[in-house]
């Protein structure tokens, strides 16, 4: 939702860029995901939702743990999800993850969504590499069960993300 330093490079996301992109997102019917690595993005969303560049339904996605973002650790989480304090849905992405402990720490300050996959980080445990994205899924849905949540069905998702 903005621009960010990234590692030594500077990813450039700027904002006449975002109302480009959300205006075919909804010409699509894609339901926007607004990533958001760092807290001003959040500012940068809700001016561009308040402006009418972005309708609802959407998403927020909270990436921690990026090369120069805020920091993968409860803290930067429990801020971000205590900013947001909104009915839009919100997920965790935890870039570089080692264990799961963030993704429940999520769940109990009310994430909707988790992302795992090779794309962020191959790790379950400390040490420990799954050796497949099913493996990665497996075990997240376990946690969720084991931390009293349920995982979505497809329609489900559907109707909380507005789609037909």
């Amino acid at each position: 939702m903005g621009s960010v330093n990234f590692g030594e490079d500077v990813y450039v996301n700027r904002l006449p860029d975002i109302r480009y992109w959300a205006g075919r997102m909804a010409e699509a019917g894609v339901v926007p995901d607004m990533v958001v690595f760092e807290i001003g993005m959040i500012g940068s969303a809700r001016g561009l939702v308040a402006h009418g560049a972005i309708k609802p339904p959407y998403c927020f996605a909270c990436c921690l743990g990026a090369p120069w973002g805020l920091q993968a650790d409860p803290r930067s989480l429990f801020y971000l999800a205590t900013t947001l304090n909104e009915e839009a849905p919100w997920s965790i992405i935890h870039a570089k993850m080692q264990d799961f402990s963030l993704l429940a720490t999520a769940m109990a300050l009310g994430a909707t969504m988790v992302r795992v996959g090779f794309e962020d980080s191959v790790y379950f445990s400390p040490g420990r590499a799954a050796k497949t994205n099913l493996e990665l899924v497996q075990r997240v849905v376990s946690l969720i069960h084991e931390l009293g949540f349920g995982v979505a069905e497809p329609e489900a998702v559907r109707q909380l993300l507005g789609l037909t």
